[in-house]
């Protein structure tokens, strides 16, 4: 899938995020120190949606249940990392989010779904 138009760069200021749909899928738009990240917009903890999502150092907080990933990779950071290691049940429950690659150009946010 080639790249696709979803936002305004300017309609996620730092910090923020911005929930969309393409077709079926949503995806998660958050600005971490200016730069534009793109996620699966579903958490795989409880599959909640992860509209009104926060960001604070490099972090997506889930609304729900404040599971924490990292916008730059997708992976857990908590509770993986107060999480026993021996444990592979709650193990099971930290899958990342999926990362899409992004480009802003002339202030639009384009992301490719593929």
């Amino acid at each position: 899938m080639a790249f696709q138009r979803l936002a305004r760069a300017e309609e996620i200021p730092p910090g923020e995020t911005r929930s969309v749909r393409v077709a079926a899928a949503p995806v998660i738009l958050a600005n971490w120190a200016g730069r534009i990240y793109a996620l699966s917009g579903v958490c795989p903890h409880r599959h909640n949606p992860l509209e009104g999502a926060r960001v604070w150092d490099y972090l997506l907080d889930c609304p729900w249940h404040h599971f924490q990933y990292d916008v730059r990779s997708g992976e857990n950071h908590y509770p993986k990392n107060v999480y026993p290691a021996d444990y592979p049940r709650l193990q099971e429950q930290l899958r990342p989010l999926r990362t899409y690659p992004v480009q802003v150009r002339d202030g639009d946010v384009w992301v490719d779904l593929g």
